[in-house]
């Protein structure tokens, strides 16, 4: 009886091991399925932002289509935005300054028109009696039919009338094509070249330098090239013309 005690003893223990082992393995199962399950949602999920993040920049921020890649191209993307909108709001707090420290003097129809030829309106479109642009047009609006002697033209510039309601001037060159379109108290700017790091930057700055309130900016992409519009106020000092102005910022993307 003792050594069929001791004989069987053993093989109770491996029954309670091999019992023991199945257990886990049952309990382990569902487990490790939810755990495969919750991954697979959450690269579902993380896949599913890149996706968004990526149809949100210009496809040429991102040189791969992995995570890597499309996070570091919107930081970039992010960074040069918040430039440009620094750039605004310092252009901005600049023209809210000299408004208040250097007033403006006020001078009447006759002493300006005495002291200042008078020079066609921004656009063919003549205003009407009593309109509060009037004055200003004899200030020296920007106009496309007026040329300063500052800078000489461009050979690529040219100024044509599309109809009766808007002029343009165009300045071409092999990197990028330079369009100033005037649409009633205000212009449109408009550049069409390769993509260029921080060309709008510099657009930007080249026309803070002048008498000009940029409105709006969009920043647009096409394939390889990239479409910069700017909506711009003509300020009462500016005296260029349309088509000093094209080349002014042609130049712009001559020292890339």
């Amino acid at each position: 009886m003792e050594s069929e005690t001791e004989e069987s003893s053993p093989k109770s223990k491996r029954q309670k091991v091999v019992s023991f082992e199945e257990t886990t393995t049952n309990l382990d199962g569902p487990q490790r399925m939810s755990h495969i399950n919750v991954e697979r949602n959450r690269r579902k999920q993380m896949n599913e932002h890149l996706a968004v993040l990526r149809s949100l920049m210009p496809c040429f921020y991102v040189k791969r289509g992995d995570q890597a890649s499309i996070i570091g191209g919107v930081v970039d993307y992010i960074n040069e935005l918040q430039q440009v909108l620094q750039s605004l709001e310092a252009k901005k707090q600049r023209k809210v300054y000299s408004e208040v420290l250097s007033p403006r003097l006020v001078l009447s129809p006759r002493t300006t028109a005495a002291l200042s030829p008078r020079k066609p309106p921004i656009s063919p479109r003549t205003p009407p009696p009593g309109s509060p642009y009037k004055p200003r047009l004899q200030k020296g609006y920007l106009s496309p039919n007026v040329a300063s002697t500052s800078l000489e033209p461009s050979p690529a510039s040219s100024t044509s009338s599309v109809d009766n309601n808007e002029l343009v001037a165009n300045s071409k060159s092999p990197i990028a094509d330079v369009e100033v379109k005037f649409l009633g108290p205000n212009l449109v700017l408009k550049t069409v070249s390769p993509r260029i790091p921080r060309q709008a930057l510099k657009i930007i700055s080249a026309l803070e330098e002048l008498p000009l309130e940029i409105l709006n900016v969009h920043i647009n992409t096409v394939d390889e090239n990239m479409l910069n519009s700017f909506t711009i106020k003509i300020g009462i000092e500016c005296q260029l013309s349309a088509e000093e102005l094209a080349h002014q910022i042609q130049q712009t993307f001559g020292h890339c």
